[in-house]
């Protein structure tokens, strides 16, 4: 190694990145390949915001998660599994009550406060009552994530104190700009799994299908508004997926590492290292 290649490495280690993991429901599961590129690559997280599935992922990360345990369970999710998932209740607030994927993530990172976390985490929700953004920084990090993956109409909101909190991406589907609040030292990367606008090949699309198409279009305009204040964009192309083929994980994942390997030049760049 010669010592200029010594110096951008430390360079890289030293300012590190801050992640915004967008909301995208199994598509998201790109963000695990992302992560495994850059922790493969040296590069340092410094601090994680996220919405829906990216508050999942982001958040488990953030917990101590390791990303290969992370990966060996996606890998094991099958159609059955899906549904093990899910507790139906009569629809009142929504059809899931979401408290089976509660457990399941309390199973992962037990009652971790936010504090605890070993990369600072921000995460995104909305209060269906008042139509604000929230964003959480404190208290358990399973109730902020539960609140920013509950998909409206589909799981009940959660209750938050007085608020009523359902998932992140009806207001910033992928929150760039809690970047700044969490380190202003760190690169901005955004990574959206929105698909893009473009008529999709179903002929009768079910109810589920309806919501998360409908959420699809709202949240690419919203993100389309802020890409502009990421220094860095990576795009997994994982169109391919809908929101609810948690089943295609293998290809969903190898999409985020494909992606985040495209990006590395930018990301580098954008560290202040060497452009290689």
């Amino acid at each position: 190694m010669s010592v200029g290649e010594d110096a951008g490495s430390r360079c890289l280690c030293k300012r590190g990145v801050g992640l915004a993991l967008g909301s995208g429901a199994a598509r998201g599961l790109a963000h695990i390949g992302v992560l495994k590129v850059l922790e493969r690559e040296g590069i340092e997280v410094k601090a994680i915001s996220g919405a829906s599935m990216g508050a999942l992922v982001g958040g488990l990360y953030a917990a101590g998660m390791p990303l290969s345990e992370m990966e060996r369970y996606a890998l094991a999710v099958t159609r059955r599994s899906v549904l093990a998932w899910i507790d139906p209740i009569p629809p009142k607030q929504g059809f899931i009550m979401g408290k089976k994927i509660e457990e399941l993530l309390r199973s992962f990172i037990g009652d971790v406060d936010f504090s605890e976390l070993r990369i600072p985490l921000a995460v995104a929700a909305a209060d269906i009552l008042t139509g604000e953004e929230v964003i959480l920084r404190e208290g358990d990090v399973v109730d902020a994530i539960r609140a920013s993956i509950s998909i409206p109409v589909v799981f009940v909101p959660v209750q938050l104190g007085r608020r009523m909190l359902v998932d992140g991406g009806v207001v910033n589907p992928v929150p760039v700009d809690y970047i700044r609040m969490l380190d202003r030292s760190a690169v901005s990367v955004a990574v959206s799994v929105l698909p893009k606008l473009e008529r999709k090949q179903v002929e009768k699309p079910g109810t589920v299908d309806i919501i998360l198409n409908t959420l699809d279009i709202m949240q690419i305009r919203l993100f389309e508004a802020r890409r502009g204040e990421a220094k860095v964009v990576i795009e997994p192309d994982v169109a391919f997926a809908t929101g609810v083929e948690f089943w295609e994980a293998r290809q969903i994942i190898a999409r985020g590492e494909e992606a985040a390997l495209d990006a590395l030049p930018s990301i580098r760049k954008a560290l202040g290292g060497l452009p290689w």
